[in-house]
């Protein structure tokens, strides 16, 4: 029985995985159960014993995708909690371009027309995500190294966004937008203005 669960399990994630990979080439609406069993290689019905429906399917992506940006978080070297920052803000580069389809699951239709849950879902993953974010930011306040004048919430929300609408041009772009060499600058920029001692920066680069 264990060892059926286990092999359900891995099938599901597999299908899953196919999925998200399909996502990171085109629209939630243009995939089919058909092209993912084809991606995972087996036949349609197959998929349908794991999963009901696609909406099912989108659900398990969105779990590997919370799995992404929590291993994010928790793989950070634990060096001081800006060089941290800048560690978690490239890991999330480097997701997105090794095929993490991140900027389409935010534009998706079936996140913002589909079944309410989905929504609801993305709204936690980031919820949770920028917390994470925030508790790194109050670890720099305490250390001196952040200004305590900014509100952590706030600063999380911009953090993210030195890479949320990037992302987007990298995808409208087809890749051509170098996203990696943008998040370096405009991290510079965000360090520069967080930072509560100016020549601390120097010293970490």
């Amino acid at each position: 029985m264990r060892a059926k669960k286990a092999r359900t399990e891995i099938r599901q994630e597999q299908i899953a995985q196919a999925a998200m990979k399909l996502l990171a080439l085109r629209g939630w609406q243009c995939i089919s159960l058909a092209a993912i069993a084809k991606e995972v290689g087996v036949v349609t019905s197959a998929v349908y014993r794991h999963f009901k429906s696609k909406d099912e399917v989108l659900d398990a992506v969105l779990d590997l995708v919370e799995q992404c940006f929590r291993s994010n978080v928790q793989v950070a070297p634990a060096n001081d909690p800006i060089t941290c920052l800048r560690d978690v803000l490239m890991r999330h580069v480097d997701l997105i371009v090794s095929g993490v389809p991140v900027p389409r699951i935010i534009l998706s239709e079936a996140v913002f027309t589909g079944h309410p849950r989905h929504r609801k879902r993305v709204q936690k993953i980031y919820q949770n995500y920028l917390a994470e974010i925030a508790v790194i930011i109050r670890a720099g306040q305490e250390e001196g190294l952040i200004q305590h004048k900014l509100n952590p919430e706030t600063l999380s929300i911009m953090w993210l966004g030195l890479v949320q609408s990037p992302a987007i041009l990298w995808l409208l772009g087809q890749g051509n937008f170098d996203l990696k060499q943008h998040c370096e600058r405009a991290w510079d920029l965000f360090e520069a203005a967080i930072q509560s001692n100016p020549a601390s920066a120097a010293s970490r680069k």
